[in-house]
């Protein structure tokens, strides 16, 4: 990813040499580390995680600093009085994280804050009174099954109105076409250079990809006549409700179009957390 940048003007978002996790050190008025002041709350701490997950879409976590911290809950099973329970979780869940990164993609991300001043950098602004919709996407992120995923994802398009969604999809689904989402960029750093194997070839744009699928389900539901918004809630239905017309992961048919449409609401999960309507 990197080494650092800096967010808000008031804090350095900086890389643990050791851990290599990255964390938050309040800065001055003059932009310098201050040791004496007051360290990042939990909450900021969290807000600064759901920030990087949503602009890499990759799972984020948040682990306390001292090994000796216990996890949220306790585990069934017997004790191990050689295991420190606080670090064993924490290693599990970083694990966790990493395999769900995995999953979605082959590659490294490359971090999106290259320029100092870059207005992405700049969360507060960005996100403000769309916290909700933000910790819902990176929470969508965080699940490995991707119904799990699916089902999160939906959330979000329901947060803009407090309804089932529809109505964002509809005023929106056309939109996806021109919608600057950025750029997100994956590199193969197995090369030794950092550079892809193939040197003629350009890094991934993730965005653009996702673009590409989401533009081609979209066409291929509007040739077969389907309403589109309520194709997507019908999806949400059969894996949010025990009732009729389940979805099951069954390596079948109804998992496929859920496979398919995932690059559809994710992006549209992205433009309710950004636009906020």
């Amino acid at each position: 990813m990197g080494e650092g940048f800096t967010a808000d003007d008031r804090w350095a978002i900086v890389e643990d040499p050791y851990e290599h996790l990255f964390m938050p050190i309040p800065l001055s008025a003059e932009g310098q580390y201050e040791p004496n002041t007051e360290h990042a709350s939990l909450a900021q701490t969290l807000f600064f995680a759901d920030c990087l997950a949503f602009d890499h879409d990759c799972p984020t976590t948040v682990l306390p600093y001292r090994s000796d911290t216990p996890p949220p809950y306790e585990a069934i099973g017997h004790w191990r009085p050689w295991q420190d329970p606080g670090r064993y979780y924490r290693e599990v869940l970083e694990s966790a994280i990493e395999h769900a990164h995995t999953l979605r993609y082959t590659d490294s991300l490359t971090l999106r804050y290259a320029v100092e001043g870059d207005p992405l950098t700049r969360f507060e602004d960005r996100f403000e009174g769309r916290q909700e919709a933000l910790s819902l996407y990176t929470a969508a992120i965080r699940q490995v099954d991707f119904l799990s995923e699916y089902l999160g994802l939906y959330r979000v398009l329901e947060w803009p109105g407090k309804d089932n969604g529809k109505k964002f999809t509809e005023a929106n689904l056309d939109e996806l076409r021109d919608y600057d989402f950025g750029s997100l960029r994956m590199v193969d750093l197995d090369h030794p250079l950092g550079r892809p194997l193939n040197q003629t070839e350009e890094p991934i744009d993730v965005f653009d990809t996702l673009r590409e699928r989401a533009l081609g389900r979209i066409e291929a539901l509007r040739t077969a006549d389907i309403d589109v918004p309520a194709h997507l809630y019908a999806l949400r239905n059969g894996l949010a409700h025990g009732k009729q017309d389940l979805i099951l992961n069954d390596l079948g048919p109804s998992v496929d179009a859920v496979a398919a449409d995932l690059p559809v609401v994710k992006l549209l999960a992205r433009m309710a957390a950004e636009k906020g309507r």
